[in-house]
């Protein structure tokens, strides 16, 4: 997450029931929980330094998300570099840089082909990089990113393993943007350089730290935003197996989170979005943001979720928006 995002909920958010567990959570995707925790953990590793944009820790998480991709069967998408087709590079300069200062970063970019409506496209994006080394506290100085945010991007590897299994309706292009510490620097590239028309991208879903139960929620921002994603919002927060809040996103500044992560740069292009977090919590941007500390059950819980939530945006994607008729169950 780019920048310290306030925690008040305000009165514009809605909860779903409490310690949510319906019947209708059953129908969710299972999730291999020891493939989804490995993964957090060797992206969270000391041996990955913070995984910070131009740096050895970085470019190992990116090989690792390119192989496991490959594994998967997601399809790499025109415009990867030669020796790594998953990395798409980029040119940025950095936030609050001095005029020619730019950096080098690498977006992981996949595919997996829609079965009905191919040209039609939902991106769903989880930031990879983190924050490096920084000031020790209490004498550790790698800032592992656990929650920030590891478990986003092995949470996008169990999607890109769902969609593989059981193709989508629509074309899910799978985006791990680079940069996102700096400014959202490799979404805000995505946005400007998309290596599909601009017009075909119908929606963007991202995840960023959604591992650590601080409260017991999931926050759901952006339908506020784009109101014909309430209905999808309020379905999923009936029937999710964590307890879901929305909000944090009606333009106070105290806490939307609009611009805080990677959505920000698909909402400044008039591309709806759902947001998935959980607030602040006193790991944040801190070297004991570390693997040990996640929630365990409520990260498997979640990353059920968002599973779902990418499903269900992809079968309503023409309601959700303006695009046709609501399909079955999207009404």
């Amino acid at each position: 997450m780019a920048a310290c995002r306030g925690t008040a909920g305000g009165p514009d958010t809605a909860r779903g029931p409490e310690g949510a567990r319906t019947a209708a959570a059953s129908g969710f995707a299972t999730v291999d929980s020891v493939r989804l925790l490995a993964d957090v953990e060797f992206l969270s590793h000391d041996t990955r330094a913070g995984r910070r944009l131009g740096t050895p820790g970085n470019a190992d998480a990116r090989l690792y998300l390119s192989r496991q991709l490959a594994e998967i069967g997601a399809q790499p998408v025109a415009g990867g570099v030669a020796d790594t087709p998953y990395a798409h590079a980029f040119r940025a300069a950095r936030r609050g840089a001095a005029a020619g200062d730019s950096v080098t970063g690498y977006n992981v970019v996949a595919q997996v082909r829609g079965t009905r409506t191919p040209d039609r496209v939902l991106v769903v994006s989880a930031h990879y990089d983190h924050v490096g080394i920084g000031r020790p506290v209490n004498g550790d100085s790698i800032y592992n990113g656990a929650d920030d945010n590891a478990s986003g991007t092995a949470a996008l590897l169990a999607v890109a393993r769902e969609l593989v299994a059981r193709p989508p309706e629509h074309t899910v292009i799978l985006l791990w943007p680079d940069g996102e510490e700096m400014g959202l620097l490799g979404a805000r590239a995505f946005v400007a350089n998309p290596p599909v028309p601009k017009a075909s991208i119908a929606m963007n879903v991202n995840f960023d730290m959604i591992s650590r139960d601080v409260k017991g929620e999931l926050w759901i921002a952006g339908p506020t935003k784009w109101p014909k994603l309430r209905p999808l919002a309020d379905r999923l927060a009936a029937d999710a197996p964590v307890s879901i809040r929305i909000g944090h996103d009606s333009g106070s500044a105290s806490y939307d989170w609009t611009s805080q992560s990677d959505q920000g740069a698909f909402h400044a292009a008039g591309i709806p979005f759902l947001y998935f977090g959980v607030e602040d919590h006193p790991d944040y941007h801190k070297p004991s943001d570390s693997f040990e500390r996640l929630t365990r059950g409520f990260y498997v819980r979640a990353a059920r979720t968002v599973i779902e939530a990418v499903r269900r945006a992809d079968h309503c994607l023409p309601v959700l928006t303006g695009s046709g008729a609501a399909p079955a169950g999207c009404s």
